[in-house]
């Protein structure tokens, strides 16, 4: 068990492994024929899984058994991950779907409270194509969700899906939502039917997030599944094989580049400026690349006429002065060679269920290690979080 800190610990990037019942019991049973060709994901008894998209037998997430996804249980090291036997079937970690072992293995991490982001509906679900049905989809991951959270809702904190396949539908979902309770949405930094998040089909879904003060968290996915014109992961995926590699690494590359991508795009079309007020978070995809876009942004803004709408020319300004978060991972050694970037912007993750996962304790330990302590501490392990998404800390450690 991690030791426990002497702060509450808010983790950012923490997954679930969603379970048939999203299908079979929150999908409304008008839609379930339906979904079956659409999106459809389950696991049996075996661990062999079947995932359906658009009629078709999707490409796994993973090239063995070993479910990468959802594999990490506390106290498990790298090592011992990394000697697990890629032949045999491997549980899915309980935690990843029930709420109960999840907030057992939060207290053995040290953690007090987490962000829930989607982990299949954030691969598969972007690239569904029947927009009626994946607004149908939509409803049924937030309304079981929503129950996960019912546990412990001080301590489980949901972030609702939207359909951007269609702008319309996104809307009235976060509308939704809203009322619901949800406090942020994950978003993923792709191709959505044809646009980019950024696209002026969606401005009233961004007035709308900003009104409504629920943040927009941006979740990228390795994307090695999906069509190559969605995202960087399939392009990665297709250089890879060329190299003889022998395992995916588009989860390792990816990420940063679609979330960098996002940011690149947001700065050069004004969407911060038009939206000032706008809470706009980073997940899943490390922080180190953030000041080599903003910089590099800024610098291509001077060189370039604007010929739209006039945009700032020190985006990072723009960036720091607004409400931000980026999420980092335990081992990153940028967030304590460059406190001064990220101690008000910084918000710890773990990553968990998925093969990478770490606890607080190896975070903190990092942090310290890398000559930072008290309240920047503090608030890079919850401390930005928790007033960013506008969530009560934990008054005090669980213990």
């Amino acid at each position: 068990m991690a030791p426990q800190s002497s702060f509450p610990v808010f983790d950012v990037d923490s997954h679930v492994y969603e379970p048939v019942d999203i299908w079979t019991q929150y999908l409304e049973p008008e839609y379930r024929v339906l979904a079956r060709s659409a999106f459809w994901h389950e696991v049996d008894e075996n661990g062999l899984e079947m995932t359906i998209v658009n009629g078709q037998s999707a490409r796994p997430m993973n090239a063995s058994r070993i479910n990468r996804q959802a594999i990490y249980r506390p106290g498990m090291s790298v090592a011992e991950i990394g000697s697990l036997d890629p032949q045999q079937p491997h549980p899915v970690t309980p935690g990843a779907n029930d709420p109960q072992a999840r907030l057992a293995d939060m207290d053995a991490m040290g953690i007090d409270q987490a962000l829930l982001m989607p982990t299949l509906f954030s691969e598969y679900f972007p690239v569904v194509e029947s927009v009626d049905v994946a607004a149908a989809l939509a409803r049924a991951y937030n309304d079981w969700i929503l129950d996960f959270a019912k546990a412990a809702p001080e301590r489980l904190i949901p972030a609702a899906i939207l359909p951007m396949q269609s702008p319309l539908f996104a809307l009235r979902e976060l509308q939704r939502v809203a009322k619901l309770g949800f406090k942020a949405v994950a978003i993923r930094p792709s191709f959505h039917a044809g646009r980019m998040p950024n696209a002026p089909e969606y401005d009233p879904l961004w007035a709308a997030l900003e009104a409504s003060n629920v943040a927009a968290c941006m979740l990228p996915s390795p994307g090695g599944t999906n069509p190559e014109w969605t995202s960087e992961g399939a392009f990665v995926e297709r250089v890879a094989s060329h190299l003889a590699i022998g395992h995916r690494i588009s989860e390792s590359v990816a990420p940063w580049m679609d979330n960098g991508l996002f940011l690149s795009a947001i700065c050069f079309f004004g969407h911060m400026e038009t939206y000032p007020k706008l809470k706009l978070s980073y997940h899943h995809s490390g922080a180190h690349w953030v000041p080599l876009i903003l910089e590099k942004s800024e610098t291509y803004l001077w060189l370039q006429p604007q010929m739209g709408k006039p945009v700032s020319l020190d985006p990072g300004d723009i960036f720091f002065n607004r409400p931000s978060l980026v999420n980092f991972d335990s081992w990153e050694s940028c967030v304590h060679r460059l406190p001064d970037i990220y101690e008000t912007i910084g918000a710890w993750g773990s990553r968990y269920p998925q093969h990478d996962a770490s606890d607080a304790r190896e975070a903190i330990q990092n942090l310290e290690q890398g000559g930072l302590s008290g309240d920047r501490i503090r608030n890079l392990m919850g401390g930005n979080a928790a007033r960013f998404y506008g969530i009560e800390a934990a008054a005090k450690p669980v213990k």
